[in-house]
């Protein structure tokens, strides 16, 4: 079996999607999704999210699991989590097993209130953690349940975007911080990425073989320097930007120079050796070292 851990800490991996035979480990990072069974809800009153929201509260503290975004539908949930132990398949079967007896114990009903095995999809970059936050916050408005994230109660959307004094089990600033060290800058980052999921309708990104290049495009038709500093380039946009290298003149100076740390850095960051990236780029390896170096 392919070590997993061993591809991840290469940067080969970005993201690790199982339904079954899960990965996990110290340290990781999950984007959870569980479902209801067949078309029947999992909430039909407020008291059930309330329910919900205290069982995961709960449950993630006793098993030492950061709670970093969460939207809870009518019929379904996600939960973005870092487990800081290798104990993810424990902290979820208590946390769904304890709100199913509830559930069916509070309205009289017997067999499975959720559909099967819940779904993970590990991530091991910024640019999919931050991908995965959007996407859930945007969920309520996909679903027509709201017009706007933020106005959607069972969700931790507003904790991104408000100034939040209260104490809350969400750590939000996770998440923030790969957009801005500076919290209030962060929100308005985070707020703008919103607003352009709501502008181009980006639906079902995980779903979708290209979907982080779809953000990535977005991303860049808003801020391309802010993009290309957060990684949001996808494998095809660097591919263009190689070709774009090496069919226009020899640019001079300080343009070149750029030019080529960037693509360098990218490369490396997918995992491509000294020798790999001297060869798709045409550099030297050391010229590829000294880039690297400074």
């Amino acid at each position: 079996m392919v070590d997993i851990a061993h591809l991840i800490e290469q940067g080969k991996i970005k993201r690790y999607f199982r339904a079954r035979s899960k990965c996990y480990f110290d340290g990781a990072i999950s984007h959870i999704t569980q479902h209801a069974s067949g078309a029947e809800p999992l909430f039909l009153e407020d008291s059930d999210y309330l329910y919900m929201l205290h069982l995961i509260k709960e449950t993630l503290c006793e098993f030492n699991c950061k709670t970093l975004s969460f939207v809870l539908m009518p019929n379904h949930i996600h939960l973005l989590l870092k487990f800081i132990e290798s104990n993810m398949p424990a902290a979820m079967k208590k946390l769904f097993q304890n709100y199913a007896m509830y559930f069916n114990k509070k309205y009289a009903r017997k067999g499975h209130a959720f559909c099967g095995a819940y779904r993970s999809a590990l991530c091991f970059d910024d640019s999919y953690l931050l991908a995965a936050s959007l996407y859930m916050h945007f969920n309520p408005v996909k679903a027509r349940l709201t017009k706007y994230p933020i106005d959607y109660r069972w969700s931790s959307c507003a904790l991104f975007l408000k100034n939040v004094e209260k104490d809350t089990f969400v750590d939000y600033r996770f998440i923030l911080e790969t957009l801005d060290t500076d919290i209030d800058k962060a929100r308005l980052k985070y707020k703008n990425l919103l607003d352009s999921f709501y502008i181009n309708r980006i639906d079902d990104v995980f779903e979708k073989p290209n979907g982080l290049d779809t953000i990535a495009q977005m991303l860049r038709e808003k801020d391309e320097k802010w993009a290309i500093k957060h990684g949001l380039y996808g494998d095809s946009d660097l591919d263009k930007k190689i070709q774009e290298l090496k069919e226009r003149d020899k640019l001079r100076g300080l343009q070149e120079r750029e030019a080529k740390f960037f693509l360098i850095k990218q490369l490396k960051s997918r995992g491509y050796c000294v020798s790999d990236i001297a060869k798709k780029l045409g550099l030297s390896r050391q010229s590829v070292y000294v880039y690297l170096d400074f």
